[in-house]
């Protein structure tokens, strides 16, 4: 075997992303916030030495010229004012550590840019300059809070998200919204993915909108986990073409998303670094290499099938659906064009450039090939253990 993994790559299918000459900037906006998820609620199986884990929540600012859109507002600074019975459930599940929020961030970034006291590369764009929000879904993790930005502007939701919403608190007491959200007549835009629309294109096997309406841009029809649950897809380069895949909650830990056939387990590697060693520490027998370790975690005990499912429960509305959409992010994830961010991605988050800085040259950076193992680093203590306990 010519390559450094343990089985023979598949070919990876082709995508079929429509070409293009047109691109948008893309910035990933990180407001400070960061949830508690527990193996075994979130993904599965659970394993004995991996750890719950402290996540941020990755949301987007998605620029075309002078038009600005972002993807996901994260969660409200203020959450104790969100609807009371989602209030409860977070207190109780205590999985929030506060941040701050995507209105500050851009107000913060304009002020600095009006001043010209920074040193960075300030936008000037502040919540009224930006034409539309975006929510992947309505958990409170993703929805913030609307109104810290103007009344008139829309929110762009999946299908069949405005009826599973609203009304909300206090006009419905068990609501997990609020009135506020959509208050003022705020615009709401349900995309329609339906073959034969306007916008309508297939990427890969899923399902898109065209949203500028030139290929720079394209929100994917992506359920399972909420009603209408969305990703979204940006053109970051024309030629060659590169993209960012913003996953969303599409599921909750990358060992979802590998390996694959199409990229199974690497024998050895600077991510991989320190298994071996570690497991060499509770044993007396030579070890097999780190690659071969870590297969023996994946589900099947193969190289090339994923560490983990999402999981069955409350987490993820439609289970089968939701291992669907896993299934076509995979085949996204295979192809070198393509730098996948799901929300709470933790291993990312010293990696990429982060707001205000764009991550469009994330090919040149290296980021996709140079993340794209640093998860296994998590599971030193999973191998120690079961070398411990042979």
């Amino acid at each position: 075997m010519s390559s450094n993994f343990l089985t023979e790559p598949a070919v990876a299918p082709d995508l079929h992303i429509p070409h293009s000459p047109h691109t948008v900037d893309v910035r990933v906006l990180d407001a400070g916030t960061l949830l508690h998820l527990k193996p075994g609620l979130f993904y599965e199986p659970a394993l004995d030495g991996f750890e719950a884990q402290h996540v941020p929540t990755y949301c987007f600012l998605i620029s075309h010229g002078d038009r600005h859109v972002v993807f996901d507002l994260g969660v409200r600074q203020d959450w104790e004012n969100s609807a009371p019975k989602l209030v409860s459930l977070v207190r109780e599940a205590a999985m929030i550590t506060r941040g701050s929020d995507i209105a500050t961030l851009l107000n913060e970034d304009a002020e600095r840019h009006e001043k010209g006291g920074g040193s960075g590369p300030e936008l000037g764009i502040r919540p009224r300059d930006v034409e539309a929000i975006v929510w992947s879904h309505n958990h409170f993790d993703h929805t913030g809070d609307p109104s810290t930005f103007p009344p008139t502007t829309p929110l762009v939701l999946g299908p069949g998200v405005r009826a599973a919403s609203w009304p909300g608190y206090p006009t419905n007491p068990e609501s997990m919204m609020l009135d506020s959200d959509i208050a003022g007549g705020r615009p709401i835009q349900e995309i329609s993915f339906q073959a034969g629309e306007k916008g309508h294109v297939r990427i890969g096997r899923f399902d898109a909108f065209d949203y500028f309406g030139d290929g720079s841009f394209y929100l994917l029809d992506a359920p399972g986990h909420a009603v209408g649950h969305m990703c979204g897809l940006a053109r970051t380069t024309a030629d060659p073409p590169s993209f960012v895949l913003m996953g969303a909650d599409s599921c909750h830990h990358i060992g979802v998303l590998r390996p694959t056939a199409y990229l199974p387990l690497p024998r050895d590697g600077p991510s991989l670094q320190g298994l071996e060693t570690r497991a060499q520490t509770t044993q007396t027998t030579p070890c097999p290499c780190p690659g071969e370790l870590l297969a023996s975690l994946t589900k099947t005990g193969q190289p090339d099938r994923s560490f983990f499912d999402v999981a069955k429960g409350p987490y993820f509305l439609d289970h089968e659906q939701s291992m669907d959409t896993v299934g076509k992010l995979q085949e996204l994830d295979a192809s070198d064009e393509v730098f996948i961010v799901i929300a709470h991605d933790h291993t990312l988050r010293d990696r990429m450039p982060l707001f205000p800085e764009k991550v469009n040259d994330w090919r040149e950076r290296g980021l996709s090939s140079s993340t794209r193992w640093l998860f296994l680093k998590e599971f030193e203590a999973v191998i120690a253990k079961r070398a411990a306990e042979s």
